[in-house]
């Protein structure tokens, strides 16, 4: 008996402590609605991790004030869901004016415009408005002590660090308990703020290591591919080189050949210059008008051709093949022309020094006008035709 009523002691003495733990005194904001209405990003980084912010921070503070102040907070999206119900607002479009009347329709006593904002030093800040919804009456702008050096601090820190403020001016006293509890969560977000920063700063060390060796890397391939492009342009020159002058020794070659050449045709010119041309030439013998034409087919053969016109106008031609020589700057033809039209003229048997003019475009050369005996010579002018 004295044992069971020792351990009814002990549970009553044990009720005060276990009462204060609450976090809050009385019932706190029990049937007190806050609704939460704009939570906005100033100068963000959307491309980034700011995205979530706004929601999160919003979620947050909603769940601060709901632990440690019994609060019912409710989202303007929530708000406007519930009063699409309400006739007066199924045909109207909502805007910004109509947030405190939607207020006032959920029941809320107060709205929480939120406002965040990124630094120019890329920190961020919070501003937190508070509205009375009866009156529109600002009833309390709230701001972080502090900034905060990325998003993820941000989202971990800033609502616990206004939230003291915040229950003051809603007349919410938080117990002894419920200060420690803050205070405790306070501390475990800034230890998580503080891995989490030490944990970005190790990866981007990381990172940076790795874009690092990524450079170097890339900078041993740039290297590389240099090299080899240096060397591929190197083999090109030098092969553009070697056929340079595989084709200037080709040009010097054909050049020494074609000199070659034209310096053996010189030479068999100089020995020979009537071998494969053909001369002519034409005078008046007498009462003729005469002209031979010899070519010179070989190193020894010829043809000659002659055509006499008369006196009358009569032409005859006659041609036959016969030989030469040339030596010592002396010309021999002999063609034999029997039973002829060119009665004048039986044979050629010429010989006598040739004196060549211009080259060896023309010669003249002493030659009988007819085949006869003791025939008169004239100097015939002979021209390479």
């Amino acid at each position: 008996m004295k044992r069971f009523s020792l351990i009814l002691f002990s549970l009553y003495m044990l009720f005060p402590l276990t009462a204060q733990q609450a976090l809050y005194n009385g019932e706190g904001g029990k049937n007190h609605i806050i609704m939460f209405a704009e939570s906005t990003l100033e100068n963000g980084d959307f491309y980034k991790s700011d995205l979530f912010i706004t929601d999160k921070i919003r979620a947050n503070l909603i769940s601060v004030l709901h632990k440690y102040g019994g609060f019912n907070c409710i989202d303007l999206n929530e708000a406007k869901n519930i009063i699409k119900v309400q006739k007066q607002l199924e045909s109207s479009l909502y805007n910004e004016s109509q947030t405190i009347e939607i207020g006032k329709l959920v029941k809320a006593k107060e709205c929480v415009n939120i406002k965040t904002t990124r630094l120019p030093s890329g920190s961020y800040s919070i501003n937190i408005t508070l509205l009375n919804v009866e009156t529109g009456e600002i009833l309390g702008m709230f701001s972080s002590p502090k900034t905060y050096e990325s998003a993820e601090s941000y989202c971990l820190q800033a609502h616990y660090d206004c939230l003291s403020e915040i229950l003051r001016k809603l007349r919410i006293k938080q117990t002894n308990a419920g200060i420690n509890a803050l205070k405790e969560e306070q501390r475990i977000a800034a230890e998580q703020a503080e891995k989490n920063k030490a944990i970005a700063k190790e990866n981007a060390r990381i990172e940076a290591e790795k874009s690092e060796q990524q450079r170097k890397e890339a900078e041993h391939r740039a290297k590389i591919a240099q090299e080899e492009q240096e060397r591929k342009e190197a083999k090109e020159k030098a092969e553009a080189a070697e056929a340079k002058r595989e084709l200037e020794a080709k040009k010097a070659r054909e050049l020494a050949e074609k000199k070659a050449k034209e310096d053996a045709a010189a030479r068999a010119k100089a020995q020979n210059p009537f071998a494969n041309e053909t001369y002519y030439c034409e005078f008046e013998n007498g009462s003729r008008f005469d002209s031979y034409k010899i070519e010179f087919t070989s190193q020894t053969e010829c043809r000659v051709t002659i055509t006499s016109v008369d006196s009358k106008g009569n032409e005859n031609t006659v041609s036959k093949s016969g030989g030469y020589s040339f030596a010592n700057n002396v010309l021999s033809v002999n063609v034999r022309i029997p039973n002829q039209a060119v009665k004048h003229v039986q044979k050629i048997a010429w010989k006598g020094t040739v004196a060549f003019n211009n080259g060896y475009n023309s010669f003249y050369m002493l030659i009988p006008t007819t085949s006869n005996d003791g025939a008169k010579k004239i100097r015939a002018e002979f021209h390479l035709q």
